[in-house]
């Protein structure tokens, strides 16, 4: 018996990005540096009018640190941009390290880390942003037709899963045009918010193009596009050192890097706020998370729940603090579960901490409100899996891990449906629907992630599966 139901919104990801990866070498799921040099050397030798060859996602715990010569073993007179799973590190080729001026020396940055050998020498792995952009910003742009054919892909990918809302959660210069070109051009298949992203280098420089950008986004008066949200970085990640920590960290007794100034982010935030802008701030450590709580609660926003992305790591007097700022905590189900990016964080937190993660019932016994999302391309877009995870707190199959933190079906549903709408703001009038193989709510736990989409509906016409 099929099962019919509202459709999932993701609350959390970047299509645009998703479609620019699979353009190039598609390295997910791979289990070996073997395995992506053989995928890079092929898409290579398919590719050879590719300027650059760009792909992703690796996974990030095969090595402590990816080496250019890896790459150059397969192709050395192009250079390579691989993203790993977290997307918050890159690993290039020595051409690459070349066009940046790194093939001998790291150059000082101010956020982010240029992994080197022992002499000094970067390796090929740059992490956070400071050492990713010396290489991101080198590569050309798509053209737009490369932008809206990689668009329609992520678009396709996401009905597929049943999804039919999306906040864009990072938009650059750029972005926010593929998007208008595909309105013009009725090529908007997902509803989608964006989130203009917000950084210490450009929040006073681009605040007159933020807001035109809105503007145009705001004139289409288009329910299937809106631009409501800024998004801020308040920190890094686990896996590489760089989110904010309260206690310092096992393997390098720093705290992490803080993107901002706690002074210069609040400043930031107000002015946003001031301005009508709903708040999303990537925060993962527990000192991130303060600090973006703390930011929030200075700007005292008008527009909406503010949201806080990821909350991997909380500290117990701030779980409370949710619920009394009115901010919706965003978290990626399919993370609580003991696979190697959990695991790859152990030697940087301990395993005490890697077991305070993901405190989605410690939230909801709190009475503040959840929503899920995926980071998608950062791990699986599927909503049936996050919801699995949510419940099972495990990968299909394993054993599961912190239980107690886990939640109902129908808890995991209304986050990935109920509560994600008004995360994203979204008030969508019309009707979606999704079509199950099964009802979720009838389905044993450990066989949930079984569960496949047949069918997309908006307003009595099916969207997916469509012939596109």
């Amino acid at each position: 018996m099929t099962y019919t139901m509202q459709s999932f919104v993701d609350g959390h990801a970047h299509p645009l990005f998703a479609g620019r990866e699979a353009l190039g070498p598609r390295l997910e799921g791979l289990k070996s540096v073997a395995e992506i040099k053989k995928q890079v050397a092929q898409f290579a030798n398919e590719n050879p009018d590719r300027e650059w060859i760009v792909g992703g996602a690796y996974d990030r715990s095969l090595a402590t640190s990816f080496m250019a010569s890896w790459i150059d073993d397969v192709c050395e007179d192009r250079p390579v941009v691989l993203h790993a799973s977290d997307h918050h590190t890159i690993w290039v080729n020595s051409k690459a390290l070349a066009l940046a001026g790194l093939s001998e020396t790291a150059r000082e940055i101010s956020i982010g880390i240029i992994d080197t050998d022992e002499n000094g020498k970067p390796t090929g792995t740059l992490r956070e942003s400071g050492a990713m952009e010396l290489v991101l910003d080198l590569i050309p742009p798509n053209s737009m037709e490369l932008e809206l054919k990689a668009l329609d892909w992520a678009h396709q990918e996401m009905l597929s899963y049943g999804i039919t809302a999306v906040q864009d959660a990072w938009i650059e210069k750029g972005m926010t045009e593929v998007y208008l070109e595909a309105h013009r051009q009725n090529r908007l298949k997902v509803r989608t918010n964006l989130a203009f992203r917000v950084t210490p280098e450009n929040w006073e420089t681009d605040f007159e193009y933020i807001q035109q950008m809105r503007h145009e986004v705001n004139a289409l008066s288009s329910p299937l596009l809106t631009a409501k949200t800024v998004k801020f970085f308040a920190d890094g990640v686990l896996g590489s050192a760089t989110a904010a920590v309260l206690e310092p960290y096992d393997s390098t007794q720093n705290h992490g890097e803080p993107v901002w100034s706690e002074a210069i982010l609040k400043t930031a935030v107000k002015k946003y706020a001031d301005l009508d802008f709903q708040l999303h701030i990537h925060a993962i450590g527990d000192a991130g998370v303060r600090m973006a709580l703390d930011a929030i609660e200075s700007a005292a926003p008008n527009v909406g729940p503010s949201v806080i992305a990821h909350t991997e790591l909380v500290h117990p007097n701030d779980i409370p603090r949710f619920k009394q700022l009115n901010v919706i905590a965003n978290f990626e189900p399919l993370w609580a579960r003991k696979d190697g990016m959990l695991t790859s964080c152990t030697p940087h937190i301990g395993t005490a901490r890697i077991d305070q993660m993901y405190q989605m019932r410690s939230f909801l016994n709190s009475g503040a409100t959840i929503a899920f999302g995926s980071d998608w391309p950062v791990s699986s877009v599927s909503p049936v899996l996050g919801i699995f995870t949510a419940v099972n707190r495990a990968v299909p199959g394993g054993p599961s891990w912190t239980i107690h933190e886990a939640l109902t079906t129908q808890e995991a549903v209304d986050a990935y449906t109920t509560t994600s709408r008004v995360q994203i703001l979204d008030d969508f009038k019309g009707d979606e629907k999704v079509v199950l193989d099964k009802n979720p709510f009838e389905t044993e736990a450990s066989e949930l992630h079984n569960i496949k989409v047949l069918e997309v509906w908006r307003d009595g016409i099916l969207i997916w599966p469509n012939d596109i």
